[in-house]
């Protein structure tokens, strides 16, 4: 089959042919990147423990439901929900109102002394709830979008002509094509440890100097028992109850529901097809992120 050739069209792009080739991607340098002095978000929690501290690590990437996972990490601490109604956030895991409990994860020499909890997602099902609230001309962010649109395509090279003009605020947003096509170009740059959180690759965030066969537990916030990892990771034991989350953190048309019984996660979410060079650009971007972290999804 030809190669079919990028386009900067606005407009969905769709094919006759069933398949599409494009370039393989270059293997990105971890080595190199890790040179940069980027600091993976993960935190050490200090908990009392008689005359000591229980000290434990944990770590998820942004769209990997970190703010239902926030919240009920502040419950298992401090016994309570989060009380407070305005910034900073419970996402703002450095802020005074965490007590001192926790703090960013500097230190990785003896990693494996202190138990650890990590969250994982299915990497399409993250990058297209990342396009949804984030970037889409319908999202509900209008303040990430207006930040986040220009530095996806000047990363990838792309022109302001490629983006769109949004009906509901100021600044640029995309469709899925020149999303796709952006990450896709941002990745054949070797430019993906640039990106924003919501769009960073995960095993260059919790399991940049770390693999995750390192880590106690790593998850999906949609694993029945979750919550009470969680609760053992943090405390050194758990009540064994209430272990799954009812619902993370919706966004937009997608709304995903936890369910206990079936010990898996569903995400509900309007009928979205992708175009052929659309999947294959998804494909392209995320296949190694699957052969790191498929055993670990739901």
């Amino acid at each position: 089959l030809p190669l079919l050739p990028n386009s900067n069209s606005t407009v969905r792009e769709s094919f006759v042919r069933d398949k599409v080739i494009l370039p393989p991607l270059p293997h990105f340098k971890v080595s190199v990147f890790k040179s940069t002095g980027f600091k993976p978000k993960a935190w050490t929690v200090k908990v009392p423990n008689g005359n000591q501290k229980r000290e434990s690590v944990v770590c998820y990437c942004a769209k990997c439901g970190s703010t239902s996972l926030d919240s009920e990490l502040y419950r298992i601490l401090f016994g309570k929900p989060w009380p407070y109604s305005d910034w900073p956030w419970v996402q703002n895991l450095d802020s005074k109102r965490w007590k001192g409990l926790i703090t960013q994860t500097t230190k990785w020499k003896n990693f494996e002394q202190s138990p650890s909890f990590a969250v994982v997602r299915d990497p399409k099902e993250r990058l297209l709830s990342a396009f949804r609230s984030k970037v889409r001309c319908q999202s509900n962010n209008l303040a990430d979008r207006k930040r986040l649109v220009p530095q996806l395509l000047k990363l990838a090279g792309l022109s302001k002509e490629s983006a769109s003009k949004p009906l509901d605020g100021p600044g640029l947003c995309l469709n899925e094509t020149i999303y796709l096509q952006a990450l896709f170009m941002i990745h054949e740059k070797e430019l993906q440890g640039r990106l924003d959180a919501h769009f960073l690759p995960q095993h260059l965030n919790c399991f940049l100097n770390v693999p995750p066969s390192k880590w106690s537990i790593v998850t999906t916030i949609g694993s029945a028992k979750a919550i009470c990892d969680l609760e053992l990771v943090v405390l050194g034991k758990s009540k064994g109850e209430s272990c799954s989350f009812a619902k993370a953190h919706a966004t937009n048309s997608t709304f995903i529901e936890y369910s206990a019984k079936d010990n898996r996660a569903s995400a509900h979410v309007k009928p979205q097809t992708l175009s052929t060079i659309d999947e294959a650009r998804l494909d392209a971007i995320t296949r190694e992120e699957y052969s790191i972290f498929g055993s670990y999804l739901d």
